[in-house]
């Protein structure tokens, strides 16, 4: 699935692996480049970064590497919009007995309410989202 406006949300199972420099995930974030992708992400994958960066054994060295990985890309916020989406597809979610986890569902949200395709291997969750344009990671 391409995404919209050549512009990809990278989700947190991918930032995670690019730090760890798994060499599928350098990959793939090097192949959307090439194409001419624009790299995002959201305030929510930053705090996922953060926080396990702060719960590492290894805090500065990975906070530096969280820091550096961050500063590569614009983070996205989530506004008045992204959160009324949210609130939509939870209970859409709920109400169908498909409950997910409130931060998957505000990344997504993020992500639809700016028609970007989000980049994840999170998929079983995430394709449960109505109008999320998903570019499944190896």
């Amino acid at each position: 699935m391409e995404a919209v406006r050549n512009k990809v949300v990278i989700d947190t199972d991918i930032l995670v692996d690019m730090l760890r420099g798994v060499e599928k995930a350098v990959k793939f974030i090097a192949e959307l480049e090439s194409k001419g992708f624009v790299l995002l992400t959201t305030v929510i994958n930053a705090y996922e970064l953060y926080y396990g960066a702060y719960k590492s054994k290894k805090r500065p060295q990975n906070l530096k590497a969280v820091r550096r990985l961050l500063e590569r890309m614009a983070i996205l916020k989530m506004d008045r919009k992204s959160a009324e989406k949210a609130g939509r597809i939870q209970a859409e979610l709920e109400s169908e007995g498909w409950p997910i986890g409130v931060r998957d569902i505000m990344i997504g949200a993020i992500a639809i309410t700016r028609d970007y395709a989000l980049a994840t291997r999170n998929v079983e969750h995430l394709q449960k989202v109505k109008d999320l344009s998903l570019i499944v990671a190896p």
